[in-house]
């Protein structure tokens, strides 16, 4: 019993000193370069890369954005085309807020679809990037977990419904 306790003493004293010879060998980092932070309640602007085909680098939206958000909390869908829904359903089911098969398949019947294949929007959407009036995109991301939720089901049921109104194929 006194030799566990000895162990432990010596284990614990091991690793302290272990650590303390890990933190010496880590570089410290340099404080002349201060981190940019963006105060809240203003638009972030992605460089033109990160938009790839989306002309003039429009802004990018928030849940902190002035008006971007309707009385219930939650951005409207109505501007998002085709495209933009089959990136935003395959965004949904793959961070898992929607669940079951009814959203990969509304998200797999759309984005078979040739027009959304060739959508700009459609890579935003998977990156949670929706179309919004203007040309800008809003990040869904930036919404609470629960209007997450209630944005994606709506955008299946939007995917569903423009799967059900196309012919696949043309």
């Amino acid at each position: 019993m006194i030799s566990n306790k000895y162990f432990a003493v010596l284990a614990a004293a091991g690793l302290s000193i272990s650590g303390a010879a890990f933190a010496q060998g880590v570089p410290p980092i340099p404080q002349s370069s201060p981190v940019p932070t963006i105060p809240a309640g203003t638009q972030a602007t992605l460089p033109s890369a990160n938009l790839q085909a989306v002309a003039g680098g429009k802004n990018v939206l928030t849940a902190a954005s002035p008006g971007t958000l309707g009385a219930d909390g939650l951005p409207s869908i109505e501007n998002a085309q085709a495209g933009n829904v089959a990136g935003l359903t395959y965004y949904c089911v793959h961070h898992k807020l929607v669940l079951g098969t009814s959203p990969i398949v509304a998200s797999r019947t759309l984005s078979k679809r040739p027009d959304v294949q060739n959508d700009q929007f459609y890579s935003l959407g998977g990156k949670g990037l929706l179309q919004t009036a203007g040309g800008n995109v809003f990040d869904i991301s930036t919404l609470p977990k629960d209007k997450r939720v209630t944005t994606c089901n709506d955008l299946v049921k939007k995917a569903q419904s423009l799967g059900d109104s196309a012919v696949v194929g043309h």
